[in-house]
């Protein structure tokens, strides 16, 4: 209860300053205050799983899930600054008791915290915790569908050329591990990066027409800690007695005793290089997009990498109201045949900190694949049709055919005179996504959807699973997400 009481406290404390800045936007002269606004965002998901991101034989069911976020954002603006404070609840439905003073699973972090100050008109400065997001989000990315989202902690600078519509960021994080000591620290946090930097760029030409765009990133990582498991055997002398207690001998009894020794390597990183660019050309009726990548360094236990994509995309729209967009892209893999060049270089390419789920399925089966130097890699040939009843209403149908770039699949622990891998068909089957969206108001948002696969044993393979074993996966979702302005001054 006093935990309880403690945290109620700081909750009224918050509230309270809240209520000050509210005040104070209304009683305070124009050239003192900026513009000041609190917004917040609800977001609940109704999910159906069955085969939702990997699939599922007879030992698994399918089943049902709740899931729910809610942000709260206070945004203050003014000729100079930019400032943003939010605030992420996400959860799922039952992780807590229902009747409790005290929260067994927290739920709750600050999502962002950041400061902007523009220098010059052109030139301006963002230091602290913030989303970021470029392109498509095929590198980095908002990761929206997660209701915990993505932020770094991070630098970037941003030099805007407002008449061009052009303009470039340079951003710069460090990772540690909390409290920072006067010495390098140890940082194994395998989903986190140690340093991470970054050159972005847009550029616009022909009244807008073409847009450029140029990435360069590099992300290291500190070699893993290694633990090495001495054995140690020692023996204890048993003596043997008869029934009437009297020794009649003795035979040596072995102990064994194993010690473990974690090492670090808080000054060995291991970092690598992602280049590339992308271009879209925008006529009435006719868009085409076209990017690539190259990927090259070291991944995190020390082998070198080289690595490649690369997207072409056509869009059409003959009326109005339908879109048609098809399109091919390719992630490169390992050849796991190539036993001996795997030593020493891998050639899957990663996809860093970009968004998953709107590029490779709705059904999420390939999220881990595209993160990950160490996969087979990845084709996706996709056909999408969006048809918009109304403003507020429209139907989206989307068909993706997968496959590897290698007919080769890796074999975890082989057994001893066993080929680490096995030969394969390079289909992984079909995904079917229907999509529909109802925006009754503009911060009000129904978006439901129904999907399906259909694998090949190619696919039963990369989950594990025994040719023909695969039950029927498909995926269905309800989602309602709500966004109020819950307060707002005038920009003075």
């Amino acid at each position: 209860m006093k935990k309880f009481n403690k945290h109620l406290t700081i909750m009224l404390k918050v509230f309270k300053c809240l209520l000050l800045l509210i005040i104070a936007g209304w009683i305070l002269p124009s050239h003192v205050m900026g513009q000041f606004s609190i917004g917040g965002e609800f977001k609940t998901r109704g999910e159906f799983r069955d085969g939702y991101q990997a699939l599922r034989d007879s030992s698994k069911t399918p089943y049902a899930t709740l899931l729910g976020r809610a942000r709260i954002a206070f945004d203050y603006q003014t000729e100079k600054i930019s400032t943003r404070f939010s605030i992420n609840d996400a959860w799922v439905f039952g992780q807590n008791y229902y009747s409790s003073d005290t929260i067994t699973k927290n739920t709750v972090n600050i999502f962002e915290a950041w400061f902007m100050y523009k220098f010059t008109p052109s030139f301006s400065l963002k230091v602290g915790r913030t989303e970021v997001a470029y392109d498509d989000e095929r590198l980095f990315g908002y990761s929206n569908w997660s209701m915990w989202g993505a932020t770094h902690d991070i630098l970037i600078a941003r030099l805007d050329h407002k008449k061009s519509g052009a303009w470039h960021d340079l951003g710069f994080a460090i990772n540690n591990t909390a409290p920072a000591s006067p010495y390098l620290n140890s940082y194994n946090m395998r989903n986190n990066y140690k340093y991470l930097g970054f050159l972005y760029g847009h550029l616009q030409f022909f009244d807008k027409h073409l847009a450029l765009t140029y990435t360069g990133a590099v992300d290291a990582f500190q070699k893993f800690s290694t633990t090495d498991v001495k054995t140690k055997t020692s023996y204890d002398t048993l003596y043997v007695y008869n029934q009437n207690d009297s020794i009649i001998g003795t035979t040596l009894l072995p102990v064994v005793t194993k010690t473990s020794t974690t090492t670090d390597y808080p000054d060995i990183l291991y970092a690598r290089a992602t280049l590339g660019a992308s271009a879209t050309l925008n006529f009435k009726k006719w868009s085409f997009f076209l990017n690539g990548f190259y990927q090259f360094g070291h991944i995190r236990d020390g082998r070198k990498l080289s690595g490649y994509f690369y997207t072409a995309a056509i869009t059409y729209s003959p009326v109005k109201q339908l879109k048609l967009i098809a399109g091919w892209e390719q992630l490169s893999g390992n050849n796991f045949s190539d036993t001996n060049g795997m030593k020493t270089k891998v050639k899957g390419f990663s996809t860093l900190y970009g968004t998953s789920h709107r590029m490779y399925g709705y059904m999420d089966l390939f999220n881990a694949v595209v993160k990950d130097n160490l996969t087979p890699g990845l084709n996706d040939l996709f056909a999408r049709a969006t048809f918009n009843f109304t403003e507020k209403m429209s139907l989206e149908a989307t068909y993706r055919w997968f496959s590897i770039p290698y007919g080769y699949l890796a074999v975890a622990n082989p057994a001893k005179g066993s080929l680490p891998y096995k030969e394969v068909k390079t289909s992984l089957g079909s995904e079917i996504d229907l999509m529909y969206v109802y925006k009754p108001l503009p911060n009000l948002e129904f978006n439901a959807a129904y999907c399906f696969f259909l694998p090949t044993n190619t696919m039963e393979a990369m989950n594990k699973l025994a040719p023909g074993t695969s039950k029927f996966a498909q995926f269905a979702y309800l989602m309602i997400t709500y966004k109020p302005n819950f307060f707002s001054t005038e920009k003075h």
